[in-house]
């Protein structure tokens, strides 16, 4: 059955279980870096909040011989989980005064999301661009995001530099900086307890929270920079005083490998592998390694603290 045949297949099975009183329609989704993935949309009268089920990860199962029955169940206990009783009062988002505290900024590569940048407030940085999201906070949107678009910047009256102003205040502080090494990625996956909290005070003498791993080297000579979060991570390059402080703790300049959009990797430069070679290892991992709405660049940079910033190689 090919994967046209499938979706037809699962929608109408799917409004035939839920009856007339939830519509079920497909909905194509355009995600980072161009890709399309393909879901049901449930809208239920009276809900302002439609949940949205994707379909490629079942069309594989269905594909590696799992029955439809099990899907279409599968499928119906992810909408029951999801789906809302009552409208959700979206102030906290249409009201500018209420959701300024939670506009925050992620990388996104630029190349790749030409079609995209032309509806959303951007700015260049690289050859990536900074855009901008606002950060849900609400127990039953855990990790929820809403891209911000140029429309809502006209409904809130407001331009790009503000967005950009309000959300180099707020990403350190909602998305705190996190720095590890390599292997210590490894321990915090097995071991409770392993992060110390390692405050700082700034130069306007605000605490911010730097998470570090106990291991002053790691053995693999790598090391992870993210956010507390590790949601759009890679964002924490921007972070004032950051880069800064990676060179003091890896004792010089460094190499930066775009791992996702959702972390970086430093490489001291000790002058023992080449620009050439960690260039072929990013390109290498985003080929295999890397969900390619996950990938954030296949060039490495550099971060040199005589010029204090970041080029790319």
């Amino acid at each position: 059955m090919k994967i046209h045949t499938f979706i037809c297949h699962v929608l109408q099975k799917m409004q035939e279980e839920l009856g007339e009183d939830i519509k079920v329609s497909i909905q194509d989704v355009t995600k980072n870096n161009g890709v399309v993935f393909t879901g049901l949309t449930f809208t239920q009268k009276n809900v302002n909040i439609s949940p949205t089920v994707y379909l490629e990860d079942f069309y594989e199962k269905y594909r590696e011989g799992t029955a439809m029955e099990d899907i279409i169940k599968e499928i119906r206990e992810i909408y029951e989980k999801s789906k809302l009783d009552q409208d959700i009062d979206m102030e906290f988002f249409t009201e500018y005064e209420k959701a300024k505290g939670r506009i925050v900024y992620k990388l996104i590569h630029y190349d790749k999301n030409r079609e995209l940048l032309k509806n959303i407030p951007h700015r260049e940085y690289l050859d990536l661009a900074i855009v901008y999201y606002y950060l849900v906070d609400m127990k039953e949107f855990a990790n929820a995001t809403i891209l911000i678009h140029n429309k809502h910047l006209d409904y809130w009256k407001v331009d790009e530099s503000e967005l950009y102003r309000l959300a180099t205040e707020n990403t350190p502080k909602l998305l705190k900086m996190h720095f590890c090494g390599m292997m210590d990625v490894l321990k915090e996956l097995t071991e409770e307890d392993f992060w110390l909290e390692d405050k700082e005070k700034t130069e306007n003498g605000d605490n911010r929270v730097f998470m570090e791993a106990h291991s002053e080297k790691d053995a693999t000579g790598m090391y992870v920079l993210s956010n507390v979060s590790r949601l759009y991570g890679a964002s924490a390059i921007l972070y004032e005083d950051v880069l800064e402080y990676c060179y003091e703790r890896l004792g010089g300049n460094f190499f930066i490998l775009p791992s996702s959009v959702h972390e970086v990797i430093l490489v001291p430069d000790e002058g023992q592998i080449t620009r050439e070679k960690l260039s072929q290892m990013v390109r290498e991992v985003n080929a295999t390694q890397v969900d390619e709405q996950e990938q954030l660049s296949d060039f490495v940079y550099y971060y040199n603290a005589e010029n204090g910033g970041i080029v790319r190689l």
